[in-house]
Order: C-alpha cells, then sequence, then structure tokens
C-alpha cells in the first residue's frame, strides 16, 4: 500500500497551488491586459495569492470563481469588497441564499464584462 507522509501532501498542495496561480495570471493577462499592464510577474502572482484568500472569506473557493473574484479586484480594487465606492458588489457577497458561483455570476455580469477582451476561458492548472 502507498503511503503519503503530511510533508509529502503539503509539497503537493504547494505544486498544485502554484500551478492554479500561473493559470489565473495567465487568464488575467489575456482577458484584462489593461490592468495587467503595470503589474511585473511577481506583483501579479502575489495579487493572485492575496485575492485566493480574499475569496475564500466570502465562501468563494471554485477555481472560476476565485478567478473572477480576482477580475474584480484586478479591475475595481483588491478591496472592492469593503471598498464604500463599491456597494452593489458588497450586497451582492453579503446574500446568504446566492451561492458563490451565483453571486459571482451578477457580480461578473454587472462589473466585469466591460473589461474583458474576449470569451472567458476557465484557468485550469
Amino acid at each position: 500500500m502507498l503511503r503519503i507522509r503530511s510533508e509529502q501532501m503539503v509539497c503537493f498542495d504547494a505544486s498544485v497551488r502554484s500551478a492554479y496561480v500561473s493559470s489565473v495570471v495567465r487568464f488575467l493577462r489575456e482577458q484584462l491586459s489593461r490592468e495587467c499592464a503595470g503589474l511585473g510577474e511577481p506583483e501579479l502572482r502575489a495579487r493572485v495569492e492575496r485575492g485566493i484568500t480574499a475569496a475564500s472569506t466570502h465562501g468563494i473557493t471554485a477555481r472560476w470563481d476565485v478567478a473572477r473574484y480576482i477580475a474584480c479586484q484586478l479591475c475595481l480594487g483588491e478591496r472592492f469588497d469593503t471598498d464604500p465606492a463599491h456597494p452593489w458588489p458588497q450586497a451582492v457577497l453579503a446574500r446568504s441564499y446566492l451561492t458563490p458561483s451565483r453571486k459571482m455570476d451578477w457580480i461578473e455580469r454587472h462589473y466585469l464584462r466591460p473589461y474583458r477582451r474576449r470569451a472567458p476561458t476557465v484557468p485550469v492548472p
């Protein structure tokens, strides 16, 4: 029987996360090239890492939903979920009767579509 030690699982998780971060960075550069233009690779990767954490505070954990949340951060500001300038997305995020995917559908429909360059592609590692 194959046994995987906890240290190996941590490395595996880090590898999967790194691949996901890379896919989100590619997605953002393709879809939001103007918003990414002034960001170097390390800074954009750091923003994606922070975005993953921020999205999870709203229960948003599915890969595609997290990528859309991070796109919102890039377009509206990293703290769009608490910024008084953006009360509507905050209200949507607070609706407990909506699933995380539905919340991101609503926010994307109203806020991200004008920024997009072409049809969305799901970031996968």
